[in-house]
């Protein structure tokens, strides 16, 4: 039900055109670069042991809620950007650590974070049901969104040559959501919940050349038990350019949706009545560091 009538098909169109351009074929020709020592800026390996990037990521969100009152059960999808003028785009903070064991580098360990609040107060055009408050038109409201991806995966490298690294993962996304509705005199709406959800992946990591590297993952979920139904989709393409042996800087882009429908009874650390619905898709520049 989540992702059949939700995810864009041009998610799908950028994985096909990606595994067209960068087929693994095209880099099994070059020579093997991973054990060259060279004592000016050229890189010695193609896989990093430690890396660290840190930047920012310009998104445009899509995200809407419903509350679960005492008299009434789920109602429509209130749309946040839409209905109560949130800033469809904004910029956000974008960081990941890498770190590589093993003799040979096939196990990785990974932590990132991506964060965005947004704020606005709107006199709205039309009346709200949320919850059990009904809001009149013309009613000025302040309405805080919070979205924030705390990710933590294990990947394991099941090919891997001088050239190319195929991998699969499996990971947790924890995200902390709080949202709230301010209305003068009328009872707040706010709610914060942090879903733990498990995921699982695939990656490729392709060096193009000794200073390039182009490297794509794919994550997804669907879960689904007592009450509680939650989907993650997370689509990763970036491009890093490497032109000293310790320091790169890079581009990418990023598309992830996440949907949550509970009660609150049974998931841990879910204690909510309703469903919410986010997602973002842009383009992050970021500055790196590796080992």
């Amino acid at each position: 039900m989540f992702f059949s009538s939700r995810i864009k098909p041009n998610l799908i169109s950028v994985i096909l055109l990606s595994c067209i351009l960068f087929p693994s074929g095209v880099f099994g020709t070059e020579k093997d670069l991973s054990t060259k020592k060279d004592s000016t800026s050229q890189i010695t390996q193609p896989y990093d042991k430690f890396s660290i990037d840190f930047g920012g990521f310009f998104a445009g969100y899509n995200s809407g809620i419903t509350l679960q009152g005492d008299r009434m059960g789920l109602g429509v999808i209130i749309d946040l950007e839409d209905l109560l003028g949130l800033n469809s785009s904004s910029w956000a903070l974008r960081s990941k650590t890498n770190f590589r064991f093993g003799k040979t580098n096939r196990h990785q360990v990974s932590f990132g974070y991506f964060g965005a609040k947004r704020k606005v107060i709107r006199s709205i055009n039309s009346d709200i049901d949320i919850g059990d408050i009904t809001i009149s038109a013309g009613t000025e409201v302040t309405t805080k969104f919070n979205f924030s991806i705390i990710r933590a995966k294990y990947d394991y490298s099941f090919f891997q040559d001088d050239r190319v690294s195929l991998g699969a993962s499996i990971g947790l996304f924890v995200l902390p959501i709080s949202y709230s509705l301010e209305v003068i005199n009328k009872k707040d709406v706010a709610q914060s919940v942090v879903a733990p959800l498990p995921v699982i992946g695939i990656r490729s990591d392709f060096l193009i050349t000794n200073k390039l590297f182009y490297r794509q993952s794919f994550e997804i979920l669907y879960l689904s038990f007592d009450g509680f139904t939650g989907s993650i989709l997370d689509l990763d393409l970036s491009l890093e350019y490497r032109p000293l042996k310790h320091f790169g800087f890079g581009m990418g882009l990023n598309a992830t949706k996440f949907e949550l429908e509970t009660s609150g009874n049974e998931y841990p650390n879910v204690d909510f009545h309703g469903a919410i619905i986010t997602g973002y898709t842009g383009v992050y520049v970021f500055a790196k560091y590796s080992l």
